[in-house]
């Protein structure tokens, strides 16, 4: 287990978000070299590492996650030295005023907050609304543009929130980023589980690019690997909170992963059966808690099931409170067993596996 939070607290310190991933590209590519046959980069961004399984009849499986997160990205620098910005993903625009902001310039990374109007000169009309994403700025305290131009900071380049990840009570901790360096994090510590193992299926370890910017980097990261099947990690909307209805977010923090059923919103596209009904075998037979339902939203097992005739592809999931916000928020037991549900299926995958429905 500290093993598992070492690696996800380094990888959350990294900012990377959609189209800037390279930090987390080289991070990746760092993590997997010494466990993998050989590691590469394509391209557009994705990174590939493989382990060579015993046996060329057994399936080859594509364990894939993605490597951005939600962020923002400069778009204009007023005269005084403030800074416009766009968002890179899906941030809820009441969660950035008042926030922390690390803005990641090619001399590292700058201090910065979203800017808040003073309490005492605003309107009581205004008081108790969220401004639109253009009304605000962020101040990295320079006093020009000019100065702004100087540190570094100029059109296109990325920001991401600057708090840091907070422990609280029962191991569950708080931090941006989490959404989806938990997913990472499994994948980089089920190669280190594997890599002195010898076992019949050639497994593909893949970091994508852009999930948040719709599946970009899963809609090319297979086409050309030989793989039969693949299971995307990534984390799940989590419910049992004050402002969320059980109604509409099925997954409670600590009770385990989400091996979903389907993902989506009021209408829900269902993932591969083979290889969810193959997850919750080993889960049950091991005895290893988890959970199975419809995820509130999407994950690259969409884009993956579309590419070349149609890969069978399904997700499982670290549920996880506050999507897309500076305080993502997950247990480290539920995503300890998900490494452990993830790592025995595929000790368990050989030739006799059937990858037909009928």
């Amino acid at each position: 287990m500290e093993e598992i939070k070492e690696l996800f607290l380094e990888l959350v310190s990294i900012g990377a978000p959609s189209g800037f991933e390279e930090p987390v590209m080289k991070a990746v590519v760092e993590k997997l070299r010494p466990l993998t046959d050989r590691v590469w980069d394509t391209p557009i961004g994705n990174v590939i590492g493989v382990q060579e399984g015993t046996d060329p009849e057994a399936p080859k499986v594509a364990i894939v996650a993605h490597m951005d997160q939600v962020g923002f990205v400069v778009s204009n620098i007023d005269e005084k030295g403030f800074l416009r910005f766009k968002r890179l993903g899906g941030a809820a625009t009441r969660t950035i005023q008042g926030q922390q902001m690390k803005v990641i310039t090619p001399n590292g990374p700058i201090n910065g907050v979203a800017g808040i109007k003073p309490g005492h000169v605003t309107k009581p009309s205004e008081a108790y609304t969220v401004p639109q994403l253009e009304e605000m700025y962020i101040d990295i305290g320079a006093r020009s543009k000019q100065e702004a131009l100087e540190m570094g900071v100029k059109n296109g380049t990325p920001i991401v929130w600057g708090a840091q990840p907070y422990h609280l009570a029962n191991n569950y901790i708080a931090t941006p980023g989490a959404d989806d360096r938990a997913g990472l994090t499994a994948m980089i510590s089920i190669a280190k589980n594997l890599s002195k193992e010898k076992i019949p299926s050639t497994i593909y370890y893949v970091g994508t690019i852009e999930e948040e910017n719709g599946l970009r980097g899963a809609a090319v990261a297979l086409y050309n690997l030989d793989v039969d099947l693949a299971v995307a990690i990534d984390t799940s909307p989590a419910g049992w909170q004050p402002d969320v209805s059980m109604r509409d977010i099925y997954y409670e923090m600590g009770k385990g992963p989400a091996i979903h059923v389907g993902e989506g919103g009021m209408s829900a596209r269902t993932g591969s059966r083979i290889v969810r009904e193959w997850l919750i075998e080993t889960a049950e037979s091991e005895g290893i808690p988890y959970q199975s339902g419809f995820m509130y939203g999407g994950t690259d097992a969409s884009a993956i099931r579309l590419t070349k005739s149609g890969i069978p592809a399904s997700t499982i999931g670290i549920p996880r409170r506050y999507s897309h916000s500076p305080v993502e928020m997950l247990n480290m037991d539920d995503l300890s067993k998900l490494i452990e549900i993830v790592t025995k299926s595929l000790k368990k995958l050989d030739k006799d596996f059937k990858l037909h429905r009928i």
